[in-house]
């Protein structure tokens, strides 16, 4: 079977090192001038131009039996078109709201499904009114083009929010969120195949730096029983709503003994590296299971699991020579606050998770 990739970052590497071994063979869109190193030698390489159609994409992906995502920011049009050659999974429509926040916001509150108050902002001068109704600190969003803290701004307070009128950033949507006061950010990645299966991981436990996803834990000790059930019947409602095929992530803030949604992702996810050496079937291979038509693996996480992200750096000796420690590495141009790669520890007991995860960071830090 040929598998197509809409991109060509570590998320569509990981995708194809994982399909390899199933037998599958895989080709890769990539944007005018994106960066192609993490899945050079994985597959043909396709650079999109304006005036290519459908068809002839299609052919230039060596015909590919299904065509899938490794990020939200697609031409959704273009896969629309390219239904009529093959299976595309997730949905285009699907990605058509996820990719733009306020369509999101909008279809999770038509769910009921809990999440931050906001309202859309299309010009700046609109900040203060959403302070004055949903009252301070507040986050800008923008709209699209938004990942790992980029294009967000925090108002702490009136002085912050004509400060931001003033200053040189352009808004045409973005949407203003009430900032929360959350306990913790909690994660859950759940699979769905075309035949309505329906699995998913242990819930991760998220921690952040500068924005972006710099430690996962599962399964998480933070979730109680209660909570646990909240975040499953939230899952259930996406995924049986959208007739989903493929992994969903769903980012949340606990707030009050609440799940709080933040943010949708339709691919598989940054917080579920560690089910690549801590759960039977890994994130990857269960999302290509789903989209092929296969039965899914099993999520069963196999002990206690941490992964830790290599922002801007490479991994010391020392550290990915720790005991348990697996290393993922994206053969990516280093650059400061990039994605590099990450390393993945699988424990019998949190104890000697934490205790080695603690010696790990430490060792990044020094």
């Amino acid at each position: 079977m040929r598998i197509a990739i809409f991109g060509c970052g570590q998320l569509a590497r990981m995708l194809a090192l994982a399909g390899w071994p199933m037998g599958m063979r895989f080709s890769f869109v990539a944007e005018e001038a994106e960066d192609t190193r993490c899945v050079e030698g994985l597959g043909t390489i396709v650079r999109w131009q304006d005036s290519m159609t459908a068809q002839s994409i299609f052919k230039t992906l060596e015909e590919p039996d299904v065509i899938t995502i490794e990020k939200e920011a697609v031409n959704t049009a273009l896969l629309q078109q390219l239904s009529h050659y093959c299976k595309i999974a997730p949905n285009p429509e699907i990605l058509w709201v996820v990719q733009h926040r306020a369509r999101q916001k909008k279809f999770l509150t038509e769910l009921n499904i809990p999440t931050a108050p906001y309202v859309e902002m299309h010009d700046k001068q609109q900040l203060l009114l959403a302070g004055e109704s949903l009252g301070y600190p507040l986050i800008i969003k923008s709209c699209e083009q938004g990942y790992d803290g980029q294009q967000q701004w925090r108002i702490h307070n009136q002085e912050d929010a004509r400060a931001f009128i003033e200053g040189a950033v352009e808004i045409t949507h973005a949407i203003v969120e009430k900032m929360l006061d959350f306990t913790a950010e909690v994660s859950i990645l759940a699979v769905r195949n075309t035949k309505g299966e329906v699995a998913a991981y242990a819930p991760s436990e998220n921690r952040h730096r500068n924005g972006t996803l710099s430690v996962s834990i599962a399964p998480t000790e933070v979730l109680h029983p209660k909570l646990q059930a909240d975040l499953e019947t939230i899952l259930n409602a996406l995924m049986r709503n959208w007739d989903y095929v493929g992994v969903l992530a769903v980012e949340c803030f606990i707030v009050d003994e609440q799940i709080m949604v933040n943010e949708l992702a339709p691919r598989v996810h940054n917080s579920g590296h560690w089910t690549q050496d801590g759960a039977v079937c890994s994130q990857f291979e269960n999302h290509l299971r789903a989209i092929s038509g296969q039965s899914l693996g099993s999520t069963a996480s196999l002990g206690h699991s941490a992964m830790i992200n290599l922002l801007g750096c490479r991994a010391p000796d020392e550290l990915s020579s720790l005991p348990h420690a697996h290393l993922h590495w994206y053969d990516k141009t280093l650059r400061e606050g990039r994605k590099m790669g990450h390393i993945n520890f699988l424990h019998e007991s949190s104890g000697a998770l934490q205790m080695n995860l603690s010696h790990a960071l430490r060792l990044l830090s020094d």
